[in-house]
């Protein structure tokens, strides 16, 4: 859950979020932070927040630093380096709920596909979630994703956000108790003769001192606006090298250590995202997908609904209440004030398009309908 310097944060983004037309969606619950049911979503971005997809380059580096005290292991590979690069990579940063247990700025899932996977098989939001799907390669969860509310969420980083009034936003986190799902793979001389032999590369885990490798602990950096975003793990990994016994293949102790570094550099997928707001010293976000007042969003009609303008500014309200608590709401009508002073400067009328102009972004701007201010009570 957000820390109490999140409440200014938030209630500032509120000059920045207008009433918007919404289809109904009676399951809907606005205190939480999953999407509306109204657009076709799968395990993927199931989240309010911002998606990136892009591309991650793995380099992994044998028997440097730390790891150059185990080169005995299996000479034939010192001075080794291996390069790799996936085309189907996904960022999702998301808002935080009520489930999040802890100080969590964002909840943070970066995921790594087979190269040309086909996204459109994936399957919508179901109790097994996206950490078992089996086309996953490669995870990193700062917490687990969830799809409804069965208790609470534990954050498995121990995120560090820099101070700032807005994008970009730049945290970190020293991964001393969680290690990261899968690894990669590949085909390289053995330790025995010059075969060649698949490999199993992974993440340095996070226990791995209790097995005699004395290795410091993965960190991870992230930073991200509204165009764009970067994530970096550097770090130590382990290899294990493949063996056939007879039809199966099995796994030999660790062979391999070395010093590695994963790079992923996204771009904004504006069709999966809600609009990240630029003036809050948290990462906050206007809800758009689903809510018909973003045309670049998936669902979105050039018919908006005939719900009521003022539920999106119901259910930012909602949502508010929930993360602040009750013995602030009188807070909220100062920030009603100000979200109707922030409307008059701009075009009010009913059913009225305008650009996005409080938005800082270059890129192809969304359209925002703008309600009638009179009818948020």
């Amino acid at each position: 859950m957000r820390g109490p310097g999140a409440m200014k944060a938030v209630l500032c983004s509120l000059a920045f979020v207008v009433g918007v037309a919404a289809k109904d969606d009676p399951d809907y619950d606005p205190s939480l932070n999953f999407r509306p049911k109204n657009v076709t979503l799968s395990i993927l971005d199931y989240w309010v927040g911002s998606y990136y997809n892009g591309t991650t380059d793995v380099e992994l580096s044998f028997y440097t630093g730390l790891a150059a005290n185990w080169s005995h292991l299996c000479p034939n590979l010192i001075n080794t380096t291996v390069t790799k690069q996936y085309n189907n990579s996904v960022l999702g940063l998301t808002e935080p709920s009520s489930y999040n247990v802890g100080y969590d700025p964002v909840n943070a899932f970066f995921t790594m596909w087979p190269n040309n996977f086909n996204f459109s098989t994936l399957p919508g939001p179901s109790w097994d979630g996206l950490k078992l799907d089996t086309s996953l390669k490669f995870g990193l969860f700062s917490s687990d994703p969830t799809y409804q509310v069965d208790g609470k969420v534990t954050n498995n980083f121990n995120w560090t956000l820099n101070a700032t009034q807005g994008p970009p936003y730049s945290l970190s986190s020293t991964l001393t108790e969680y290690d990261p799902q899968g690894g990669w793979i590949s085909n390289l001389a053995s330790c025995n003769g010059s075969d060649i032999v698949e490999w199993s590369f992974y993440p340095n885990p996070y226990n791995i001192n209790g097995n005699g490798f004395y290795l410091p602990d993965l960190v991870l950096d992230l930073q991200f606006d509204e165009k764009t975003a970067n994530l970096s793990l550097n770090g130590y990994f382990i290899g294990y090298q493949a063996v056939k016994v007879g039809t199966e293949t099995l796994s030999t102790g660790v062979l391999v250590v070395g010093k590695m570094k994963l790079s992923f550099l996204g771009v904004l997928d504006a069709y999966h995202s809600d609009v990240l707001a630029n003036n809050t010293a948290t990462p906050t976000w206007l809800r758009t997908v689903g809510f018909q007042n973003n045309s670049l969003n998936v669902g979105y009609t050039s018919t908006a609904s005939s719900v009521s303008r003022g539920r999106a500014f119901l259910a930012t309200i909602t949502a508010l209440t929930v993360m602040i608590g009750d013995s602030n709401y009188t807070l909220f009508k100062s920030s009603k004030r100000a979200i109707d002073n922030s409307l008059s400067k701009g075009p009010a009328i009913p059913g009225l398009w305008g650009p996005t102009a409080r938005l800082s972004s270059s890129a192809p701007q969304p359209l925002l309908i703008f309600p009638d201010p009179s009818g948020v009570k």
